[in-house]
């Protein structure tokens, strides 16, 4: 127990401190590029509708997407229907100043901290996109046009609805933050052993 404490109270090295700089560095594209994409494929869409979900908006074929939700009772995909745009960006540059001031400072808690901070945030964020899907997919008009069964689009994959098949996958600036969420348990890792290793060598 002594040593885990002192290992999340110890400083960081420089190999980890460059990853730490590198994950800052690459966290700034994903405040402008889109975070995750859904597509549609149906045979009279053979190239497909596109919607990106950026960290301040949705953007893509959103009119199209919402004349053909029309028909099955869906409501209208909007930016100002999401009130998370107005925080994500805060939160995003938040995890960026704090792996810059672990760079910094060299400082294991400032870095565990950001890391512990990433991941729920992370999470939140995940549950929060599906609870979203499974809202459009489920509060669907009676008077729709086209009557289908309640349906939850998958955050990741595809899905059968009707003729379309829907598709969800992280884009440019999910996958930076996906790497950057991957590189924690790395740096920690390396951490751990670079300590054990020393104190090996010392006895």
């Amino acid at each position: 127990m002594q040593d885990l404490k002192e290992f999340f109270q110890g400083e960081i090295s420089k190999p980890s401190r460059i990853a730490l700089l590198v994950i800052s560095l690459a966290l700034i594209p994903a405040l402008f590029l889109p975070v995750w994409e859904i597509t549609l494929h149906a045979p009279q869409y053979p190239e497909g509708l596109s919607m990106e979900i950026m960290s301040h908006t949705v953007q893509g074929d959103i009119q199209e997407i919402n004349n053909l939700n029309h028909y099955i009772g869906m409501q209208e995909i909007s930016p100002d229907e999401f009130p998370e745009f107005n925080f994500i960006p805060f939160f995003i540059g938040r995890f960026l100043l704090l792996a810059g001031l672990a760079f910094l400072v060299a400082r294991m808690p400032i870095a565990a901290l950001g890391y512990i901070d990433f991941v729920v945030f992370g999470a939140v964020m995940m549950w929060d996109f599906q609870h979203w899907l499974y809202e459009y997919g489920h509060n669907l008009s009676p008077d729709a046009p086209i009557e289908i069964e309640p349906f939850t689009p998958t955050i990741l994959g595809s899905t059968e609805v009707g003729q379309f098949a829907v598709t969800a996958y992280p884009d440019w600036g999910g996958a930076l933050m996906l790497l950057a969420g991957a590189a924690g348990p790395v740096i920690l890792g390396y951490e751990w052993w670079r300590r054990k290793k020393k104190g090996a060598g010392e006895s």
